[in-house]
């Protein structure tokens, strides 16, 4: 503990942050005060924590304090994803017609992190409708890279992702359909997980208010400083609801040791910067010369193989099918300009899909993940980019949501790339339900962070967060931006 305890509070991972805690080298009182310091002072450029219940959070934290420090997190200090249902907090998804509306209770993973002990301050900023790779909306305004305030953060856990890399908090609580989860780490230098489908309940987000019924492709996840943040997170969250008549059990890691694992590695068939390509060849490199059986593919693997097309139709008939008829209309007109077969094609036409359609979608999503449990067969873990390119100058003065999106480009390394394609590299890992887990690589590209991730077979999550957990070792922590220290 002496070691992490030479370092700042608003640098200590959730582990660390919690051990504190439980040893009593700090109050919970005391740590919630920093992180509100610390946002009311450093958070006006970045605007990543867009509401805060301090005097709500202090009886919490008072309440922790006077405890015996035996729940899991014994007190933490933590913000939310502003998505997600807290009792007492509005919850908007920035979205300009429920700013007033107030949640009366939690939804069941914030209920989890509550009942585990986590002290509860702030809401954090997202996309309108949490629909896009930046996180801006007309409620809360534009939330910033803290490596760069000109860069966007990701989305649509931006504000997460933010906050964790500027040192307000320590653990969040994201969701992911898209590489919400995902960019936004791989943007801000932080760690994420994206679990399995549906091992950790989804329910009581905005939008849609009040749903019962899971989406095919969205989950909720940890995000943290650390893999042993992720691991910690994931045994608070994971889990059936209550009378559900099952019970999970998560696999041990595959592995205990870097020499074991099988690891491949593949960075084409999908557009990527070539300098964060060659930047994922180095860490694979690294890994190799420390033991790790690494196989650099040369050939699409199989599953792979239409993937892209796929997930977009599916992805986009999910979204379609929740949409009133004039955003409908708004898909077909945006599309109108572009040609048949397209990607704004492909959007505007699955936004359409009848329940055939959807059957067909969903039949084939369960073919491409026999697919893949055959091909994890042969290996443990599968390397690959998180986006097309490391967090880009922020798009957002052609309005809001998807459609806007359809007419957007991306400069990837020179080449100019359709805005829509940075969905295609979280998409291996959504459409599959595979768990997917991302961490820093070591060094910057084109002066930015950049991340990896870690996929293998549905259901090994502690696979692939066990495996970042030794290339933690191996290539080392948490680094704040510049200004953050």
């Amino acid at each position: 503990m002496t070691a992490f305890l030479q370092k700042a509070p608003h640098q200590w991972t959730a582990v660390e942050t919690v051990a504190a805690l439980k040893a009593r080298k700090i109050g919970a009182l005391e740590l919630l005060e920093q992180c509100l310091d610390r946002r009311a002072r450093l958070d006006g450029d970045v605007n990543s924590v867009v509401e805060v219940r301090a005097d709500a959070a202090r009886q919490a934290a008072k309440a922790a304090d006077a405890s015996d420090a035996s729940s899991p997190l014994a007190g933490l200090p933590m913000t939310i994803k502003e998505t997600y249902e807290i009792e007492g907090f509005h919850t908007t998804a920035g979205i300009p017609e429920l700013k007033d509306y107030v949640s009366t209770d939690d939804a069941p993973a914030v209920a989890r992190l509550r009942a585990a002990g986590a002290v509860i301050w702030g809401k954090t900023n997202v996309p309108v409708a949490a629909s896009d790779h930046q996180s801006y909306n007309p409620l809360h305004g534009v939330c910033r890279n803290p490596w760069d305030t000109s860069r966007t953060v990701g989305g649509s856990s931006g504000g997460a992702a933010a906050a964790l890399a500027a040192g307000f908090t320590a653990l969040e609580l994201g969701s992911d359909i898209g590489g919400s989860i995902r960019i936004p780490a791989h943007f801000c230098r932080v760690w994420g997980h994206k679990p399995t489908y549906d091992i950790i309940p989804s329910r009581g987000q905005v939008p849609p208010s009040g749903a019962l019924a899971t989406s095919p492709l969205s989950v909720s996840g940890p995000m943290g400083r650390s893999a042993a943040d992720l691991e910690l997170g994931l045994d608070l969250l994971a889990g059936t609801e209550r009378d559900s008549g099952w019970v999970l059990n998560l696999p041990k890691p595959r592995h205990e040791a870097l020499s074991d694992y099988r690891v491949a590695v593949w960075t084409g068939g999908n557009p990527v910067d070539p300098a964060y390509a060659a930047a994922i060849a180095e860490y694979a490199d690294t890994l190799a010369g420390q033991g790790a059986r690494v196989t650099r593919l040369d050939a699409m693997p199989e599953p792979l193989i239409g993937n892209d097309d796929l997930y977009i139709a599916l992805l986009f008939a999910t979204i379609g099918s929740g949409v009133p008829q004039a955003e409908l209309e708004a898909y077909a007109a945006a599309a109108a300009g572009h040609p048949d077969g397209s990607l704004p094609d492909q959007v505007a036409r699955a936004t359409r899909s009848s329940l055939a359609d959807f059957a067909g979608l969903v039949e084939r999503q369960a073919k491409l993940r026999a697919a893949w449990r055959a091909w994890f067969a042969d290996f443990d873990i599968l390397l690959c980019p998180v986006s097309m390119t490391v967090a880009f100058p922020h798009q957002t003065e052609d309005g809001h949501g998807p459609v806007p999106q359809m007419s957007r480009v991306l400069d990837v390394g020179g080449e100019t790339r359709p805005y829509m394609e940075n969905l295609y590299w979280p998409g291996v890992a959504t459409l599959g339900h595979l768990p997917s887990t991302v961490r820093p690589l070591p060094d910057p590209v084109r002066g930015m962070p950049a991340g990896i991730q870690a996929i293998s077979a549905e259901f090994a999550d502690r696979t692939t967060i066990g495996f970042t957990a030794l290339c933690d070792e191996i290539f080392g922590g948490f680094v704040p931006p510049p200004g953050f220290a």
